[in-house]
């Protein structure tokens, strides 16, 4: 095949079937990148959107009006979600936007500088990497993706083919946050011997009544590298109910954003050991998802929990991140921070206006520019979301696992190692 002719969604899925697309995509796609340039500093970076349900109407909200960025695509596998997200662009600027339901024809736009990969968990390692074999940068939500080793072959694939790939992780984005750690950081809560996440109950359940595909959607292709099973609405309105698609509920949804900033306060990205227990204690509840959740982690001089319980409340706050140090103690969430034992006023940050921060947004832009690692780079993003991702292993094998964390596997235990990738469903692959 010549290297400037473009690749059809057919010819696209039979190489990607006989294993051959990761060595096209970099001979070819990258190389239309690389003779284009990168964008200048005074450029706007030219975005397509993939995913546009709850979390991707907020980047869209945000991204509209970003001056710098324009959209030029959106991409979602379901006709009805792609018109109420046109309907979202147009009344802010009153235009539409081109759009696509394959992914794949996104990567395969010479005018595409950058993807937001706003979909389900079970697809964000795979867009993600095929988007850097395509030579596009890539912001791509929380978690890195289901597995360990997904998270890793993002990584080699950002640095592979030279791309900046930034996780939704928009805490670290935060002018609260960063305050806070400031605080945590100065020494003057003496010294940080633990630190704990919390949040209510996981309330995903599992329970589905199957139903004919909706006119408009492509089911197979939103299934992609997961297994095949009948379409039902509440798989495809609420995915996190299946570990097919997001492993443990809020274990996954809320867990990485607050044991990211845990590890951000104590300097540290590799738990030493994990063990959790957990369940789910009332009828309807779905058993892959436990509603409570009690985890313990060891990392080096400190200790650090997760608490998934009914009336979860610490210093007023529902969700959030405490520090406990010799001399005082630390409450943080997205509104404020407030300290115990210490004289240190209370912060009070900004009011979050969308899930989808502008700043953190611009920090991505920046760096498509400069070429910087952004502030939550693939390869911290991937370290944040592996205590989540071993603790929901953990949960499954019901003991304490000791963790190599720079082997990034248990140690001499190959049951739980098992846990550490998932089988793709043909003709997809991790390249």
């Amino acid at each position: 095949m010549k290297a400037g002719k473009r690749l059809s969604r057919r010819s696209f899925l039979t190489m990607t079937g006989k294993g051959v697309v990761g060595g096209w995509l970099g001979a070819s796609l990258l190389g239309h990148k690389q003779a284009k340039g990168y964008v200048s500093a005074n450029e706007k970076v030219n975005v397509a959107l993939i995913g546009t349900g709850g979390m991707g109407s907020r980047h869209l909200e945000a991204l509209a009006v970003n001056e710098n960025c324009q959209l030029v695509a959106l991409c979602d596998v379901g006709i009805a979600r792609i018109a109420g997200a046109q309907e979202i662009y147009k009344n802010i600027t009153g235009n539409t936007l081109p759009h696509h339901q394959d992914f794949r024809e996104v990567l395969d736009r010479d005018d595409v500088d950058a993807i937001f990969v706003v979909t389900p968990d079970h697809w964000h390692p795979l867009i993600a990497i095929m988007g850097a074999e395509a030579g596009k940068d890539v912001y791509v939500e929380k978690p890195s993706g289901p597995t360990v080793a997904e998270g890793r072959a993002m990584v080699k694939a950002a640095r592979k083919y030279g791309r900046v790939m930034q996780l939704g992780t928009q805490q670290r984005s935060m002018p609260v946050f960063q305050k806070a750690i400031e605080v945590v950081r100065s020494g003057r809560l003496g010294t940080i011997t633990t630190a704990s996440a919390w949040i209510g109950v996981n309330s995903f359940s599992i329970g589905e009544t199957p139903e004919p595909v909706p006119r408009g959607l492509d089911w197979d292709l939103w299934l992609g590298p997961s297994p095949w099973v009948p379409y039902s609405p509440q798989r495809y309105g609420g995915h996190m109910g299946w570990h097919d698609y997001c492993r443990g509920g809020q274990l996954t949804n809320w867990g990485i954003h607050l044991v990211d900033v845990v590890q951000w306060g104590i300097g540290q990205d590799k738990p030493l050991n994990v063990q959790a227990v957990g369940g789910s204690y009332r009828i309807g509840v779905g058993s892959e998802n436990y509603e409570v959740i009690e985890c313990i982690y060891e990392y080096l001089g400190c200790t650090v929990t997760w608490e998934q319980r009914h009336t979860n409340i610490k210093a007023n706050k529902g969700y959030g991140i405490s520090f406990q140090g010799t001399q005082g103690r630390l409450y943080v969430d997205r509104g404020s921070y407030v300290v115990e034992g210490v004289d240190i006023p209370e912060y009070v940050g900004e009011p979050e206006r969308s899930w989808a921060n502008d700043d953190h947004h611009n920090n991505f832009f920046e760096c498509v520019r400069t070429r910087n690692k952004p502030v939550a780079d693939i390869e911290q993003g991937h370290r944040s979301s592996i205590p989540i991702q071993i603790a929901g292993i953990a949960l499954k094998t019901q003991r304490k696992l000791n963790w190599d964390g720079e082997k990034e596997e248990f140690i001499r235990d190959e049951e739980a190692n098992r846990y550490l990738s998932r089988p793709y469903r043909a003709p997809w692959r991790l390249t």
